[in-house]
């Protein structure tokens, strides 16, 4: 569909006059052909690779939620289920080390066929569970040394297509129609000189300094101080700082608010529609918390006829014209829908049926609609374009398409090496996108996102949900990108900046202007995001929050409760939830399980299940102890007992488990699928960067860096 020698329906179409919309039915179905088959056909032929059929991308990743029959005389089976956990080579990782186990293959074959993999026993059964246990025990898997080669860089994930999320797909939406998502700040000082202007607010931390954060804004030939930014749709509250030291309201904003502490702020309230409002979630696997997995996203016939709707309701919105006007806006739109320039054709083509059938044809194509991640070969592997390689980095750190500069930055040669691709993406870290897209990482690692649906009643209402998930948001993007930088914080920090409601709701004490501190909580932990997130409509769950440290924060998977392991207790109002509860760890059927849980859990139940502060429940006090069984591994047999929830920060604080489950979770992110064994050597290279320089900043440079990033294989690892 992609050949010059006939017309394409576009091309046929625009010779004869026919300027349908997407609703007369023509183009509509040519859209439908496109998507269906991936292929370009809305094009002629340009300078980046063809998007060929699925099938020819190679295999895919397996599902890991289907049953596997591996073979019975090689590692794969072992490589598939068992690696993840206990590490190439059975050397342990999240689970212990596999060398010398004190069992004959008999034993090994059923402990294995009733418990492995954790998350789904049934996987591996019978020979699968035999062929496994007959490895474990081999000579060759039990004398091998930590010298093997466990891992090589040289294996890297597969060429492929990603498509949009529904968050990527409303920034670039916005990028090539602009939007609200910019507000114009500015300030004329009049006869007065100033050697600094910039913006501090609820959108960046009220940052007292330009290196702090705050917004910089440059003075025009006129003396008026200015700067352009983008803005998510909400209400934003800010202030003018001057000389980084005199703050002041916008004195051309009527629009104020007293904050409580009897300081005014400045008011804005953007109003947008959400481009992605229409469209259906996201799909998410098991375990996975980020809205970009590529492997389950999926033009179903859902998705693709809200994508036709939705090209065609906001193509609307486009002024039509014709000729030269359209060229030229074909050439703007284009650059920005496809993340790269169109060829002359291209233009032609799209210009031919008007603008605004155009902008519709393009909000539709695959090549907008998808990010390419194919490259070019290079021996046995390929190479990303500096094109894809621009998209991976905006969309990785900004949550949408890449700007002017970086594409300049592409077609220059200036992401040709790690210099120029380490250049470009500490620019786009200083950018206020970055801030935005951290933020929404923070809210999808924490599994919080949902918190804002969420019904609690007036003990929990909308605005304090809302003030609830701004407040982490703020604390991740400021520790990453203006405070420390380092991973620590994230569970120790005794500062937070909320609303005066919030802090009611918390019982906190102002501490300055803007921030108040923690005495009982602990950074995240201590939020009312996760607390409430964590726990029931009715009451606190110490399993819920339990399996959030060991999942979220430690990486390490436990399998789910069996059929007839019962429900919630009921709520006795002689016990403690904690006493109600602790039948799991008496219980021998549970405890194997959860010992790793409700000592955990327990540790939170000073916080009921919005979150706020109690010391006694139905009359009876709460104690306030805890345990963390086995923080660095399953199967350690250690202990790391804390009476206090700031105790359990530090205990996180300072654990390697901790430490690599966060670089892993980034890894997810930016890669958009769960890590194979193959990935080892990429993770312990990143882990190595956060090691050496404690900042998080450098470990997402080192992330698009990596070979990882901009190398792929033609099938998978």
């Amino acid at each position: 569909m992609r050949g010059t020698e006939t017309e394409s329906p576009v091309q046929s179409e625009s010779r004869n006059h026919k300027h349908t919309s997407l609703r007369s039915g023509h183009l509509r179905a040519l859209i439908v052909m496109c998507l269906i088959s991936l292929v370009g056909c809305d094009t002629g032929p340009s300078n980046t690779p063809d998007l060929p059929p699925a099938d020819d991308l190679g295999p895919s990743t397996p599902d890991m939620g289907e049953a596997i029959t591996p073979p019975t005389e090689t590692a794969a089976p072992y490589e598939a289920l068992c690696a993840g956990c206990h590490g190439p080579g059975g050397r342990g990782s999240v689970g212990p080390s596999l060398r010398n186990l004190p069992y004959d293959r008999n034993e090994l074959t059923q402990i294995i066929a009733g418990t492995m993999p954790p998350q789904d026993p049934e996987q591996c059964v019978g020979e699968c569970a035999s062929a496994i246990a007959r490895l474990l025990l081999s000579d060759a898997f039990q004398e091998a040394t930590d010298d093997d080669d466990i891992c090589t860089s040289s294996v890297f994930a597969p060429r492929r297509l990603r498509l949009l999320s529904r968050r990527e797909y409303a920034a670039t939406v916005r990028a090539v129609l602009g939007g609200c998502d910019g507000h114009v700040f500015r300030y004329n000082p009049g006869e007065r000189r100033l050697s600094s202007v910039h913006i501090a607010g609820t959108f960046n931390d009220w940052a007292p300094t330009i290196a702090q954060g705050g917004w910089a804004l440059e003075k025009n030939d006129q003396g008026v101080w200015m700067s352009r930014r983008p803005l998510p749709p909400g209400v934003h509250r800010y202030k003018f700082v001057l000389n980084e030291s005199e703050w002041l309201i916008d004195p051309a904003n009527p629009n104020t608010e007293d904050d409580g502490r009897g300081n005014i702020n400045s008011v804005i309230e953007l109003r947008c529609a959400d481009p992605s409002a229409a469209l259906p979630p996201d799909a998410r696997p098991d375990g996975f918390p980020f809205d970009d997995h590529a492997e389950s996203a999926q033009v179903t016939s859902a998705r693709l006829d809200a994508y036709l709707s939705a090209a065609e309701d906001l193509a609307a919105q486009v002024d039509e014209c014709r000729g030269d006007c359209a060229r030229q806006r074909v050439r703007d739109a284009g650059l920005r829908a496809f993340r790269r320039p169109l060829t002359s054709m291209e233009v032609e083509r799209y210009a031919r049926i008007g603008s605004r059938d155009a902008i519709a044809a393009m909000l539709a194509s695959p090549h907008f609609l998808y990010r390419t991640e194919l490259g070019e070969p290079d021996g046995e592997q390929y190479q990303l374009t500096a094109i894809e390689v621009a998209s991976a980095l905006s969309y990785f750190l900004w949550g949408g398409p890449p700007d002017e500069q970086l594409m300049e930055a592409a077609g220059s040669g200036g992401l040709d090496d790690e210099a120029g691709i380490a250049a470009a993406s500490r620019r786009l870290l200083a950018d206020p996108r970055a801030r935005e897209t951290l933020g929404s990482f923070a809210l999808m690692w924490l599994g919080v996102e949902e918190l804002k649906d969420a019904v609690r009643g007036p003990q929990l209402n909308a605005e304090l949900r809302d003030a609830m998930l701004s407040e982490t948001r703020s604390l991740f993007t400021s520790v990453v990108l203006d405070r420390s930088h380092r991973l620590e914080e994230l569970f120790v920090s005794n500062q937070t900046q909320v609303t005066p409601e919030l802090a009611e709701h918390y019982a906190l004490e102002a501490g300055d202007a803007s921030t108040y501190r923690y005495g009982r909580r602990a950074g995240l932990l201590g939020h009312g995001s996760v607390l409430a997130t964590y726990a029931h409509s009715d009451q606190s769950s110490p399993i819920r929050r339990g399996l959030f440290v060991r999942h979220v924060l430690l990486c390490q998977p436990l399998p789910p409760p069996p059929p007839n392991a019962g429900g919630v207790p009921d709520v006795d109002p002689d016990a403690t939830t904690r006493e109600r509860f602790q039948q799991h760890s008496d219980d021998p059927f549970c405890s194997s399980c959860h010992t790793f849980i409700d000592p955990i859990g327990f540790g939170f139940e000073r916080f009921d299940n919005v979150g706020r502060w109690r010391t006694e429940e139905n009359g009876f006090p709460i104690p306030t102890d805890g345990d963390v069984t086995d923080v660095e591994g399953l199967g350690t047999e250690t202990t790391s007992p804390f009476e206090t929830l700031p105790q359990l920060g530090e205990i996180l604080a300072n654990s390697d488990a901790a430490r690599r489950c966060f670089v892993t979770q980034v890894f997810r992110f930016a890669h958009g699928r769960f890590e194979t064994p193959a990935d080892r050597c990429a993770i312990d290279d990143l882990e190595a960067v956060l090691d050496s320089t404690g900042d998080l900043r450098e470990l997402l440079v080192a992330v698009t860096t990596h070979p990882s990033f901009r190398r792929r294989s033609q099938e998978s690892p």
